[in-house]
This record gives structure tokens, C-alpha cells and sequence, in this order.
């Protein structure tokens, strides 16, 4: 199984119940070390997801769970979008990026030039790259599908 399809059954998890951080990070450990994740890269990979919503998103061991179509949010649970606001998903803010660029561009250049407050690992943009129907990724080049 890919890593692609192993990230989408942990938000298939969160479809369910709500898992804590040490729970999502102790059931796949073979998954975040396959991305050369670590516990705050996992963290960061949540907070990117906009239908993912945390509870005691300030302490070290948040609740998450999903919530799709949901109109009223609970005071308890938070939308974790970390880029506050500024477009969806980390693929929908990669689409903006390389639209603002006009062309395809290196993974490197394209990290340095996401939004202010908004951190990526290398890792997380190909993984957003694979998964968003818009991109591509090409060698060292992301580039837009028309």
C-alpha cells in the first residue's frame, strides 16, 4: 500500500472517532518513518487538512477528528488551518503558488514561496502533489495539469 493510501485511511480513521495525536502516531509507525515523519510533522500534516478539526490543539496530545458538511462548529473543536485562511488544502495553496509562478517549478523554490505561517516538509508537498488532481510532479519540477 502507498504512502498516499495509508494517509487516506488515517483521515478515514478520523471519518469514525476522534484519535489523539499518540494514537495516529503509535498505530502507523512504519508509515511516518517511510515519510520521515516526525510527531510535529504529523501535527503539521493535520492542522493542513480543512475538514480535520482539533481539540486542545495547544496541548502536546490534541484530539482530531473529521468532520465533513458540518454548519456549527463547538467552542471545544477548532478548524486547524494553520494558513489562516489562504486558501484550502496544502494542494490548493501549491496550485496558487504555481499559478502566481506561470510555470513549473523546483520543489525547493516552491516551499520557500507558500504563504507566511504556513510549513511544509518536502515530503508533505509531494504527498499533497500525488493527491491533488491539478499537480504533478515531473522529476524535480511540480507543474500544473490543465
Amino acid at each position: 500500500m502507498s504512502a498516499m493510501d495509508e494517509l487516506s485511511r488515517v483521515r478515514a480513521d478520523l471519518s469514525v472517532g476522534e484519535r489523539t495525536l499518540d494514537d495516529l502516531w503509535n498505530d502507523r509507525p512504519l508509515l511516518w518513518q517511510g515519510l520521515a515523519w516526525n510527531r510535529a510533522q504529523l501535527r503539521l500534516w493535520l492542522l493542513s487538512l480543512p475538514d480535520i478539526k482539533a481539540r486542545d490543539a495547544e496541548t502536546d496530545n490534541p484530539t482530531y477528528r473529521r468532520s465533513i458538511g458540518e454548519t456549527a462548529r463547538s467552542s471545544a473543536w477548532s478548524g486547524a488551518s494553520p494558513n489562516g485562511g489562504l486558501g484550502g488544502d496544502l494542494g490548493d495553496v501549491l496550485v496558487e503558488v504555481l499559478t502566481a509562478l506561470g510555470k513549473p517549478a523546483p520543489l525547493a523554490l516552491v516551499r520557500t514561496k507558500l504563504p507566511p505561517g504556513l510549513v511544509a516538509t518536502e515530503p508533505m508537498i509531494r504527498a499533497a502533489v500525488q493527491a491533488h488532481p491539478r499537480l504533478r510532479l515531473t522529476g524535480p519540477l511540480i507543474g500544473l495539469i490543465h
